[in-house]
Protein backbone atom coordinates (compact mmCIF):
# COMPACT_ATOMS: atom_id res chain seq x y z
CA UNK A 1 0.00 0.00 0.00
CA UNK A 2 1.35 3.42 -1.22
CA UNK A 3 -0.39 6.44 0.42
CA UNK A 4 -0.21 10.17 -0.44
CA UNK A 5 2.46 10.83 2.60
CA UNK A 6 4.59 8.71 1.27
CA UNK A 7 8.41 9.05 -0.03
CA UNK A 8 8.45 8.44 -3.50
CA UNK A 9 12.19 8.33 -3.99
CA UNK A 10 12.04 5.53 -0.72
CA UNK A 11 9.38 3.54 -2.20
CA UNK A 12 11.39 3.03 -5.30
CA UNK A 13 14.23 2.12 -3.09
CA UNK A 14 11.97 -0.90 -1.63
CA UNK A 15 11.75 -2.57 -4.67
CA UNK A 16 14.44 -1.72 -6.98
CA UNK A 17 17.86 -1.81 -5.71
CA UNK A 18 20.89 -0.39 -7.62
CA UNK A 19 23.44 -1.68 -6.06
CA UNK A 20 24.28 -5.29 -4.30
CA UNK A 21 26.63 -5.00 -1.26
CA UNK A 22 27.45 -8.21 0.69
CA UNK A 23 27.05 -8.08 4.15
CA UNK A 24 30.71 -9.66 4.71
CA UNK A 25 32.62 -7.34 2.66
CA UNK A 26 31.67 -4.61 5.18
CA UNK A 27 33.18 -3.48 8.53
CA UNK A 28 30.70 -3.63 11.46
CA UNK A 29 30.54 -0.31 14.64
CA UNK A 30 28.47 1.24 16.84
CA UNK A 31 26.99 4.58 15.72
CA UNK A 32 25.90 7.31 17.84
CA UNK A 33 21.87 8.40 18.33
CA UNK A 34 22.86 11.83 15.89
CA UNK A 35 23.97 9.49 13.15
CA UNK A 36 21.24 6.76 13.49
CA UNK A 37 18.58 9.96 13.20
CA UNK A 38 20.16 11.32 10.03
CA UNK A 39 21.08 7.91 8.38
CA UNK A 40 17.09 7.47 9.01
CA UNK A 41 15.49 10.40 8.19
CA UNK A 42 17.18 9.76 4.36
CA UNK A 43 16.40 6.34 3.90
CA UNK A 44 13.62 4.76 6.16
CA UNK A 45 10.10 4.55 5.11
CA UNK A 46 8.90 6.19 8.60
CA UNK A 47 12.67 8.14 9.37
CA UNK A 48 13.84 8.03 12.60
CA UNK A 49 12.28 7.31 15.94
CA UNK A 50 13.38 8.85 19.51
CA UNK A 51 14.59 6.47 22.26
CA UNK A 52 17.16 4.48 20.19
CA UNK A 53 20.06 3.06 22.94
CA UNK A 54 22.03 1.00 20.90
CA UNK A 55 22.85 1.70 17.31
CA UNK A 56 24.93 -0.47 15.45
CA UNK A 57 25.59 0.27 11.07
CA UNK A 58 27.48 -1.64 8.58
CA UNK A 59 29.89 0.66 6.45
CA UNK A 60 30.93 -0.70 2.76
CA UNK A 61 34.26 1.30 1.89
CA UNK A 62 33.62 3.78 4.95
CA UNK A 63 30.39 4.50 3.66
CA UNK A 64 27.42 3.54 5.92
CA UNK A 65 24.95 1.61 4.30
CA UNK A 66 22.73 -0.35 7.18
CA UNK A 67 21.76 0.13 10.37
CA UNK A 68 19.86 -1.74 12.97
CA UNK A 69 18.78 0.39 16.25
CA UNK A 70 17.50 -1.34 19.47
CA UNK A 71 15.95 0.45 22.75
CA UNK A 72 13.15 0.00 25.86
CA UNK A 73 9.86 -1.15 24.33
CA UNK A 74 7.29 1.90 23.74
CA UNK A 75 4.27 -0.60 24.14
CA UNK A 76 4.84 -3.63 26.71
CA UNK A 77 7.05 -3.77 29.49
CA UNK A 78 7.32 -7.84 29.14
CA UNK A 79 10.04 -7.62 27.07
CA UNK A 80 13.85 -6.28 27.77
CA UNK A 81 14.46 -4.81 24.21
CA UNK A 82 12.78 -3.69 21.15
CA UNK A 83 14.07 -3.60 17.76
CA UNK A 84 13.19 -0.04 16.29
CA UNK A 85 14.52 0.19 12.76
CA UNK A 86 16.54 -1.94 10.48
CA UNK A 87 17.16 0.37 7.47
CA UNK A 88 19.32 0.02 4.20
CA UNK A 89 20.85 2.85 2.64
CA UNK A 90 18.22 4.28 -0.39
CA UNK A 91 18.98 2.00 -3.31
CA UNK A 92 20.73 -0.19 -1.73
CA UNK A 93 20.57 -4.13 -1.29
CA UNK A 94 22.98 -5.71 2.00
CA UNK A 95 22.95 -9.38 1.32
CA UNK A 96 23.35 -11.13 5.27
CA UNK A 97 23.61 -7.34 6.64
CA UNK A 98 20.73 -7.98 9.20
CA UNK A 99 22.24 -11.16 10.48
CA UNK A 100 25.38 -9.48 11.00
CA UNK A 101 23.99 -6.27 12.81
CA UNK A 102 21.72 -8.63 14.67
CA UNK A 103 24.13 -10.81 15.84
CA UNK A 104 26.84 -8.64 16.93
CA UNK A 105 23.84 -7.37 19.38
CA UNK A 106 23.21 -10.50 20.74
CA UNK A 107 26.69 -11.15 21.31
CA UNK A 108 26.99 -7.97 22.88
CA UNK A 109 23.68 -7.01 24.60
CA UNK A 110 23.02 -10.74 25.77
CA UNK A 111 19.41 -9.83 25.94
CA UNK A 112 16.85 -11.54 27.50
CA UNK A 113 13.89 -11.04 25.13
CA UNK A 114 13.34 -8.86 21.95
CA UNK A 115 10.24 -7.63 20.51
CA UNK A 116 9.42 -5.68 16.85
CA UNK A 117 6.71 -4.25 14.96
CA UNK A 118 6.40 -5.01 10.76
CA UNK A 119 4.66 -2.38 9.06
CA UNK A 120 2.09 -4.65 7.09
CA UNK A 121 1.87 -1.84 3.95
CA UNK A 122 4.96 -2.00 3.07
CA UNK A 123 6.63 -5.45 4.58
CA UNK A 124 5.91 -9.16 4.98
CA UNK A 125 7.98 -10.15 7.94
CA UNK A 126 10.41 -12.56 6.31
CA UNK A 127 13.31 -10.68 7.94
CA UNK A 128 11.88 -11.63 11.48
CA UNK A 129 12.11 -15.33 11.01
CA UNK A 130 14.74 -15.02 9.68
CA UNK A 131 16.20 -13.25 12.41
CA UNK A 132 14.84 -16.18 14.80
CA UNK A 133 11.84 -13.92 15.66
CA UNK A 134 8.54 -15.38 16.35
CA UNK A 135 5.40 -13.96 14.90
CA UNK A 136 2.80 -13.28 17.60
CA UNK A 137 -0.21 -11.47 15.71
CA UNK A 138 -0.78 -8.73 13.74
CA UNK A 139 -2.54 -5.40 15.39
CA UNK A 140 -5.74 -3.95 14.07
CA UNK A 141 -5.16 -1.00 11.47
CA UNK A 142 -4.29 2.17 12.80
CA UNK A 143 -6.45 5.00 11.44
CA UNK A 144 -4.44 8.37 10.40
CA UNK A 145 -6.13 11.58 9.20
CA UNK A 146 -4.38 12.60 5.65
CA UNK A 147 -4.73 16.08 3.53
CA UNK A 148 -2.53 15.82 0.00
CA UNK A 149 1.49 14.97 1.45
CA UNK A 150 0.41 15.79 5.34
CA UNK A 151 -0.93 13.15 7.75
CA UNK A 152 -1.52 12.99 11.54
CA UNK A 153 -2.17 10.48 13.75
CA UNK A 154 -6.10 9.88 14.91
CA UNK A 155 -4.31 8.87 18.60
CA UNK A 156 -2.36 12.38 18.57
CA UNK A 157 -6.11 14.46 16.99
CA UNK A 158 -7.36 12.47 19.83
CA UNK A 159 -4.89 13.61 22.66
CA UNK A 160 -4.29 17.25 21.75
CA UNK A 161 -7.08 18.31 19.94
CA UNK A 162 -7.82 20.48 16.74
CA UNK A 163 -7.17 23.45 18.44
CA UNK A 164 -4.20 22.72 19.88
CA UNK A 165 -2.87 21.30 17.16
CA UNK A 166 -4.02 23.97 14.54
CA UNK A 167 -4.07 27.04 16.58
CA UNK A 168 -7.92 27.55 16.32
CA UNK A 169 -10.54 28.43 19.13
CA UNK A 170 -13.30 26.28 18.15
CA UNK A 171 -13.56 25.36 21.67
CA UNK A 172 -15.06 22.40 23.64
CA UNK A 173 -17.65 20.57 22.48
CA UNK A 174 -16.76 20.91 18.96
CA UNK A 175 -16.24 16.89 17.22
CA UNK A 176 -12.47 16.64 16.32
CA UNK A 177 -13.69 14.50 13.62
CA UNK A 178 -16.06 17.20 11.74
CA UNK A 179 -13.62 19.81 11.97
CA UNK A 180 -10.93 17.66 10.21
CA UNK A 181 -13.12 16.85 7.74
CA UNK A 182 -14.77 20.51 6.92
CA UNK A 183 -10.75 21.28 6.91
CA UNK A 184 -10.48 18.97 3.93
CA UNK A 185 -8.47 15.99 6.10
CA UNK A 186 -9.68 12.62 5.05
CA UNK A 187 -9.48 9.56 7.37
CA UNK A 188 -7.12 6.81 6.06
CA UNK A 189 -6.35 3.16 7.63
CA UNK A 190 -3.31 1.56 7.32
CA UNK A 191 -2.84 -2.38 7.04
CA UNK A 192 -1.84 -3.14 10.68
CA UNK A 193 1.25 -4.16 12.57
CA UNK A 194 2.56 -7.50 12.95
CA UNK A 195 4.23 -8.21 15.98
CA UNK A 196 7.36 -10.08 16.78
CA UNK A 197 9.23 -11.71 19.53
CA UNK A 198 12.52 -13.58 20.83
CA UNK A 199 12.50 -15.23 24.15
CA UNK A 200 15.51 -17.07 24.52
CA UNK A 201 19.53 -17.03 26.23
CA UNK A 202 22.50 -16.27 24.13
CA UNK A 203 23.51 -19.47 23.33
CA UNK A 204 19.85 -20.27 21.49
CA UNK A 205 19.99 -16.59 19.41
CA UNK A 206 24.01 -17.44 18.14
Amino acid sequence: HVFDWDSTDKIISLIKHDETIFGRNCTIDYVSADVADRFLNLNHIQGTVSHQIVCIGLFYENRLVEIMTFGKPRYSSKYQWELLRLCSELGSNVVGGASRLFKRFIDDMNPESIISYCNRAKFKGDVYTKLGFKYVRTNSPTKWWSKASRVISDTLLRQRGYDQLFGTNYGKGTSNEQLMIDNWWLPVYDCGQAVYELNSTKADLR
